[in-house]
């Protein structure tokens, strides 16, 4: 299991799949160390974890085939809370089909991005996500 942050998670990944877990985790921590990840397994602990936090994340990353509740399921759930509506969440998945990028748009994902094969194309996405999401005024020192 990857170490968990003492700050607040500004990123959750929502992912079942380990090695897709510690790839994302990598690349956040050779990118931006200061940026603390949370890990969900499952699209089901999105919505208490949300209840719960003290703020909520910045980002969520959201795979779209996880076992119990799958994360068109979870987006959809998301969004139907007021406060949570306008929280950016990205479909982040191995699906490529322009059947599920519609739909996640229709639920309102924030975008849908395919997992990239090779490592340095994550870091380069990963970079991109933290430029965009993350500007560095905004995160802890």
């Amino acid at each position: 299991m990857l170490s968990p942050s003492s700050q607040s998670p500004n990123v959750w990944l929502v992912d079942d799949d380990q090695d897709d877990q510690f790839l994302v985790y990598t690349a956040f921590e050779q990118h931006t160390p200061s940026i603390p990840l949370k890990i969900l397994n499952d699209g089901d602990e999105v919505l208490p974890e949300l209840s719960n936090a003290p703020e909520p994340p910045r980002l969520i990353l959201l795979d779209i085939n996880m076992p119990r509740q799958n994360g068109f399921e979870t987006l959809a759930q998301v969004r139907r809370t007021v406060a949570w509506q306008d929280l950016p969440i990205i479909l982040f998945t191995t699906s490529s089909t322009e059947g599920d990028q519609e739909r996640a748009q229709a639920l309102g994902a924030t975008h849908f991005l395919t997992k990239p094969t090779d490592y340095g194309q994550l870091q380069v996405m990963i970079s991109q996500l933290v430029k965009h999401y993350l500007p560095s005024n905004a995160l802890p020192s």
